[in-house]
């Protein structure tokens, strides 16, 4: 079981690192869309990745 966790937990971090240069080559450019005055991959960089990846960790040691 722990095995399973620490492999989940590692693809998540993978797949997290993978957004962000995938958003801005995506057609029509969602990265560059503008939330309270911010770029959306300003949020991902700044909050969401980083909150994913604490939780993601979290799950994986909880699951030990």
């Amino acid at each position: 079981m722990a095995e399973r966790g620490r492999r989940v937990a590692v693809l998540v971090l993978v797949l997290l690192l993978a957004v962000p240069p995938l958003a801005t080559v995506l057609p029509g450019s969602p990265a560059s869309v503008q939330v309270a005055g911010v770029t959306l991959l300003w949020w991902y960089a700044a909050c969401v990745g980083p909150l994913a990846a604490v939780l993601a960790t979290l799950v994986a040691r909880a699951i030990r």
